[in-house]
């Protein structure tokens, strides 16, 4: 399987998360109620049940209303969105 959400550009961290399919189903959702709830994630009809969350933290700026920079969970170091 393909890296989805890419690798930390400081310390090379894999930046890809859990299933997204895990979270519903340890709720106890039923598959098809699993399946109706994440076809809304973006990246979910290319990368279909093997679609996972992003690890990297997004910084927002309230007055520019979009996401700025990026943080590593590992290594804490932040580089800006592009």
């Amino acid at each position: 399987m393909s890296n989805i959400h890419g690798f930390c550009p400081h310390c090379n961290a894999d930046l890809d998360g859990d299933l997204v399919v895990n979270y519903p189903l340890s709720q106890g959702y039923t598959e098809d109620l699993v399946l109706e709830y994440v076809a809304s994630y973006e990246g979910w009809d290319e990368h279909g049940e093997a679609n996972r969350w992003g690890r990297a933290i997004a910084l927002y700026d309230r007055d520019k209303d979009m996401t700025t920079a990026y943080r590593c969970p590992d290594c804490n170091e932040t580089w800006e969105r592009k």
